[in-house]
């Protein structure tokens, strides 16, 4: 009985997490209030079925199409269009990982982070906004000719769900042989701290003086990279989606060097900063992982060796 009730009773936990996550999303919203700046569903639902497996699709949809409906959206073709674009960008980016990387929550091989960043946020996300956009276009909320630039615009949100959210669920539900002794949980208390430090001052404070121009959105990446060599994929993910949420938050307040009279320019610039921030804080955890591992297995030889 118990294991006949498990099943039902995630698929409602997920589309719960889920709805959640559109309110979250709803919460960023940016471009006058049309778009999200980061669309957390959209990590939700892909982390969710990569862990537990393709038959969670009908909770990813289930929620999608209660989001819609709560959200004062007819049950109509946008909202359908969105839940199936949902369930299958996240059931065919899980498959395609499985099949061609072999992938792994813990995500600490380069493969895995190689893989995840083509099929998941740049495939999937793609797949995504493209469900939800054609669904717009059909009931004339968006005209045809606009259906390119539109994806675009949608594709950034679902993107940096994919590159922030996603990652921190799978490397933070996979297991981890990190021990934590008191000088590696002060160590890492210290560098969370630096990292919101850091993170506010770029966002924060220096704009205010006419510094826009200036690389001061990089101040954060010391302590990410700190994070990332020293507490590897948990850190490296903990430390983009703590970096992504603040910055993302300075923006819907008008606040931080992301800020431009075109609102979709401050997308796309905040899209591709935190693009990049994530990409190369996974890549280096991973590759130092390798590292370490190839290392270990070198010593051990060398004992066996002699």
């Amino acid at each position: 009985m118990k294991g006949a009730f498990s099943t039902p009773t995630r698929l409602i936990v997920l589309a719960a997490f889920y709805f959640v996550g559109g309110i979250l999303g709803k919460e960023s919203a940016f471009m006058s209030g049309n778009i999200a700046l980061v669309w957390p569903p959209a990590g939700i639902a892909l982390a969710a079925i990569i862990l537990f497996g393709y038959r969670f699709w009908p909770g990813v949809a289930i929620g999608a199409v209660l989001f819609s409906l709560l959200n004062g959206t007819n049950l109509g073709v946008f909202a359908f269009s969105t839940a199936i674009g949902s369930s299958i960008a996240a059931v065919v980016c899980a498959f395609l990982l499985q099949r061609i990387v072999n992938f792994r929550a813990s995500m600490d091989r380069v493969r895995d982070v190689a893989g995840f960043v083509v099929l998941a946020c740049l495939l999937g996300t793609t797949l995504n906004a493209a469900f939800s956009v054609v669904g717009l276009c059909y009931e004339g909320a968006i005209p045809w000719d606009a259906m390119f630039s539109s994806m675009l615009i949608g594709w950034v949100p679902n993107a940096m769900a994919a590159l922030s959210i996603a990652p921190a669920i799978l490397t933070w539900s996979a297991s981890s042989h990190q021990k934590w002794e008191p000088k590696l949980i002060v160590e890492a208390a210290i560098c969370f701290i630096g990292l919101i430090l850091g993170t506010l001052v770029s966002f924060y404070s220096w704009h205010i003086y006419g510094f826009q121009s200036y690389p001061m959105a990089y101040f954060p990446y010391p302590f990410l990279i700190w994070g990332a060599l020293r507490f590897g994929q948990r850190g490296a993910t903990a430390g983009t989606l703590l970096v992504s949420s603040l910055a993302i938050l300075a923006l819907t307040q008008k606040r931080g060097p992301f800020v431009r009279d075109n609102e979709q320019d401050s997308l796309i610039l905040i899209g591709s900063y935190l693009g990049v921030l994530a990409v190369t804080n996974m890549l280096l955890a991973a590759a130092a992982t390798e590292r370490r591992r190839a290392e270990e297995a070198r010593r051990l030889s060398t004992e066996r060796f002699r």
